[in-house]
């Protein structure tokens, strides 16, 4: 569920521990001016997380998934007891005190197989909230919408990164910009990270921020302005406050219960609450088959 991961350290004495552990391997430094004055922070790496060091901090970043598998891919299920086993590794590898690491960035989101193809999702995903999906890069297979100074949502076709680890997987994610939207999750440091029932939090924000998607689903033979992007563009530009999230009610109105939007939010919740149990490693397609599970109560202090 987790990916990214960003966190600061404060402390000196903590700093210097994990700064000189033998494992890290030197990347290089580097040095810019603020305020005629010049600053330098030198990297360090442990496979795909690195260490940078500034004048009275040291953020830690990286992919938590990479790590886990590897470094090789981050295309199979995380189970989140798999995420807490891999903080407590690399806890234990640098002599971390978690209470002293402070989140700054996280990452998280799910991998699901619709049932439609995942282009043709991912190109009818129109807004989030206010905000315009947009193709940030040349490829079709990626959207991305939200505030860069605070959060943004990303939806991609995981298929397409790695097409030997899986096919047909839709990720939608959430990447945190700001320590304050962490925050107001209730999360501070990496201990909190440790905690099973935390990610309760992060399970519901996923669902919040899918709720907030405007998404076509052309299989309804309703009205085809719904459908047409100039008429929610209008809404925006010359509509009140609140005629955008009136027509976006009527719009899920007139498609009934049973729609792409409302499909696909139960595979989230399906795969959200699959992941926070523990894994017995016998199948993969939990959509398509029966699954005995044993729900994880641990938490690790």
């Amino acid at each position: 569920m987790l990916d990214l991961l960003k966190f600061r350290i404060i402390d000196e004495i903590l700093i210097e521990t994990v700064w000189n552990n033998d494992l890290l391997e030197y990347v290089g430094k580097s040095e810019r001016l603020y305020s005629d004055e010049i600053k330098e922070k030198q990297t360090k790496k442990y496979k795909n997380i690195y260490f940078t060091k500034h004048q009275n901090r040291l953020e830690i970043s990286g992919s938590i998934h990479y790590f886990f598998n590897d470094e090789l891919h981050n295309a199979d299920d995380f189970y989140i007891e798999y995420c807490i086993n891999a903080i407590v590794q690399i806890k234990n590898i640098f002599n971390l005190d978690l209470n002293k690491c402070y989140l700054i960035n996280l990452e998280y989101g799910v991998n699901i197989n619709p049932r439609i193809k995942v282009s043709d999702l991912i190109h009818n995903l129109i807004y989030h909230e206010k905000r315009q999906f947009a193709r940030t890069t040349t490829y079709f297979d990626f959207k991305q919408a939200g505030n860069e100074a605070y959060k943004q949502i990303k939806a991609y076709d995981k298929s397409v990164q790695f097409p030997h680890e899986c096919e047909n997987t839709f990720r939608f994610e959430i990447r945190t910009r700001q320590a304050k939207f962490i925050h107001s999750l209730g999360l501070f440091t990496l201990q909190d990270l440790t905690n099973i029932d935390n990610y309760n939090v992060l399970i519901a924000s996923l669902l919040k921020e899918w709720d907030n998607v405007l998404l076509f689903d052309l299989s309804k033979d309703i009205d085809t302005k719904f459908f047409n992007t100039n008429f929610w563009e209008d809404i925006l530009k010359n509509g009140s406050r609140n005629k955008f999230n009136n027509q976006k009610k009527l719009y899920h109105k007139k498609l009934g219960a049973d729609n792409l939007h409302a499909n696909i939010r139960k595979i989230i919740e399906r795969r959200t609450k699959y992941l926070k149990c523990v894994h017995i490693p016998t199948i993969t397609k939990v959509e398509t088959a029966q699954v005995k599970i044993l729900f994880n109560l641990f938490s690790i202090s």
